[in-house]
């Protein structure tokens, strides 16, 4: 437990009293030396001996403090209110420190910390009807990092416990590792699991930092019985940035593109079909609706662009070849997005906007 928070008010500035432990005291007592000290200097307390007897006395103080503070931990407490502190001459020899307050347990409001945090999509999954993950959340209150996760609930039955292991990636590509993360839930039945936030072991000033997240399910609990994952999880083909989009267009359970060989089908939510079959056995996504418009082999269309094309220009002009097998709502759009660029290369110089076009018309075929 961190160090035991006080004040002399009633509350604590963006915090929640979560549980009133009990009314504390604690006194220190002091031999006739130090009586005796106060004694001879209180009418020269202004001078050297005065700054030294002070200094005695406030050492005094942070003695009696720091076990007044050890007390109230080992009662459970995080936090004190309502300190108090005097100073007493017992006799003409004997003097104390005097430190009451209340002990309490205190957590943070959930709204200060939802401030400062960074949300992630899980590159990962299990291609299985079980309880998935698909987003992290890191909070922080400047002082803790809390994580909270958004999971798919697939076989729709209460769940109510989930152990997890989660490894972060950042932006230099170094990793961390949280293992055995517990999060308890008490939710009705919903296909969409929200967890609360809980306390990790991560520097708080690294959560911004983090560009992937990467999480493997070891337990979870439903209808009272314990299940153990042994399988690994299947890593996504798209980037962090590519897959928070295909969720945003494809809905939150969407994990990867779409598929298709002479043995199997892969559904967007990662789950593996076999050709006979219309619908994907764990989403009932109809197979019919992935091909988007697109009846041509767009993978084809992006690398002879990226081949033989060197300006916004050029990229246009194999463009319109497959213009007739694009669907009319979408010409429009891919056409504002040529024309947009060529624009720009007309003052930047031939070529400028290239990689910004593919980038574009990448995201649009592949994850749209």
């Amino acid at each position: 437990m961190k160090d035991v928070m006080i004040t002399s008010a009633s509350s604590f500035d963006g915090y929640e009293i979560k549980e009133y432990i009990d009314f504390l005291s604690h006194q220190i007592v002091f031999s006739s030396n130090f009586v005796q000290e106060l004694a001879a200097n209180i009418a020269d307390s202004v001078g050297g001996e005065g700054r030294a007897l002070s200094d005695k006395l406030e050492e005094a103080t942070d003695t009696a403090m720091k076990e007044f503070s050890e007390i109230a931990k080992e009662r459970g407490a995080n936090a004190v209110i309502n300190i108090k502190i005097n100073y007493t001459n017992l006799s003409g020899s004997v003097a104390s420190v005097f430190i009451s307050g209340t002990a309490v347990k205190i957590e943070k409001r959930a709204e200060s910390i939802r401030r400062n945090v960074n949300v992630l999509s899980v590159s990962n999954y299990l291609n299985k009807k079980i309880v998935r993950p698909f987003e992290v959340a890191l909070h922080t209150d400047g002082q803790q990092v809390f994580m909270s996760m958004k999971l798919h609930n697939y076989e729709m039955t209460k769940i109510t416990a989930v152990k997890v292991d989660v490894t972060f990636t950042d932006i230099y590509g170094e990793t961390t590792v949280l293992e055995n993360v517990d999060y308890v839930m008490n939710q009705d039945i919903n296909i969409l699991i929200k967890t609360d936030m809980v306390p990790v072991d991560m520097d708080v000033r690294k959560i911004g930092l983090q560009s992937d997240v990467k999480v493997s399910v070891r337990k979870y609990v439903k209808d009272r019985s314990v299940c153990t994952v042994t399988e690994q999880p299947v890593d996504s083909s798209l980037s962090s940035e590519e897959l928070a989009i295909f969720k945003k267009n494809k809905g939150a359970d969407a994990v990867d593109k779409y598929r298709k060989t002479d043995t199997y089908w892969r559904c967007i939510c990662g789950a593996i079909n076999l050709p006979g079959d219309t619908q994907c056995s764990m989403c009932n996504r109809e197979e019919k609706d992935f091909s988007n418009g697109y009846n041509f082999d767009y993978e084809e269309m992006l690398r002879t662009m990226e081949d033989n094309a060197v300006s916004a220009e050029e990229i246009k002009d194999i463009l319109m070849k497959y213009i007739p097998s694009i669907d009319s709502g979408s010409r429009v759009e891919l056409l504002e997005i040529l024309q947009s660029a060529i624009n720009m290369e007309k003052t930047r110089g031939k070529g400028a906007m290239k990689y910004s076009v593919m980038e574009k018309l990448k995201r649009k075929f592949e994850l749209s």
